[in-house]
């Protein structure tokens, strides 16, 4: 009879933590304690907008107008200052040629971002404007970026002709972890091949560095069609789970690209409203909460509504964030 009630209370445990709820309840302790990382974990990814896309809309061009840009960037501050992050993944971090002063990176570590750790990775040039585009992460002190020793394996690949993929070896809980910075080709390019080949890369990476599957995060531009095979089976061989799932109950929640957005309506050339960027996790993890980001725009300045705003908005789509809690990996354990 005991061990009829101790198999029943481990059910209801199981129940209770897939369901999020009881948070504070003997269940969710005991499994926490036992099998998970002490802290939540807060994610955020998000474009930065490069500023590339024609806009025949435009009065004039946005290409490497740092005016513009600082502008939209102190939007993106005012909303880390009010708002805790622990992993911040920026797609399209930009960079003036021998300039410390207009470059993203500089601007942001000057306010929102002061205590962070950053890492980037370059990933094109632009002649014409002297610019240099890069895939960053950004984490507070309290999640340990790895070092990265001479002679280690690559860290970045593209996919495609204008898509990246950035990993970044992290220390939490005691255990390591990995986060993958992606940004997936930008139009007819999105060919399934590519979740193929990145389930490759980040096999063969997390091998390398001593990662288990339970502790890896894939997050970026992924703008996949749920219903494709190629992104379902990419989920299910890598155990994961897009965070945003029970927290759409209301489609566009989940809608970063929005022509409401005016930088993304003049770029985009009536691309519809969708869910264009995601935080993918291990099946295991708890997720707390998600939801999007940076949504909101402000009145044009004088400069912009010349340009042919009406509002001046912090990037190209929202961003999304994730509160989470990575399960820890049991010791010989394969990957």
């Amino acid at each position: 009879m005991l061990n009829l009630f101790r198999s029943g209370q481990s059910l209801r445990c199981g129940l209770v933590l897939s369901a999020l709820s009881l948070l504070n309840g003997g269940c969710v302790s005991r499994l926490l304690t036992s099998g998970y990382d002490d802290r939540t974990l807060v994610i955020h990814t998000f474009n930065l907008f490069n500023q590339k896309p024609l806009a025949p809309a435009l009065t004039s061009s946005w290409n490497g107008d740092w005016i513009f840009r600082r502008d939209r960037l102190e939007l993106v501050d005012q909303f880390l200052r009010a708002h805790r992050a622990d992993v911040v993944l920026f797609q399209q971090s930009m960079q003036k040629a021998h300039s410390e002063v207009e470059w993203d990176q500089s601007i942001l570590a000057a306010g929102a971002f002061a205590e962070f750790d950053w890492r980037s990775e370059p990933v094109a040039e632009y002649d014409d404007t002297s610019e240099t585009e890069s895939m960053a992460v950004a984490t507070t002190s309290v999640v340990g970026m790895k070092q990265r020793q001479s002679g280690e394996s690559p860290s970045l690949w593209h996919v495609g002709p204008d898509g990246y993929l950035q990993a970044t070896a992290l220390e939490m809980g005691g255990q390591p972890a990995a986060v993958f910075n992606i940004q997936m080709p930008s139009k007819i390019e999105r060919d399934p091949i590519w979740f193929s080949f990145i389930e490759e890369r980040v096999r063969e990476w997390i091998n390398i560095q001593g990662i288990c599957l339970k502790r890896i995060i894939v997050a970026g531009f992924i703008p996949a069609d749920v219903e494709a095979r190629s992104f379902a089976g990419f989920l299910e061989d890598l155990s994961l789970k897009d965070s945003s799932v029970g927290f759409c109950d209301v489609a566009m929640k989940c809608q970063t690209a929005n022509p409401t957005n005016e930088i993304f309506r003049f770029s985009s050339d009536g691309a519809v409203a969708s869910q264009a960027d995601r935080i993918l996790v291990p099946k295991t993890a708890i997720v707390y909460s998600a939801g999007r980001t940076h949504e909101a725009g402000i009145p044009a300045p004088a400069y912009a509504k010349a340009m042919g705003f009406t509002q001046l908005w912090p990037s190209i789509r929202s961003g999304w964030e994730a509160s989470i809690r990575l399960a820890t990996c049991s010791a010989g354990l394969g990957l």
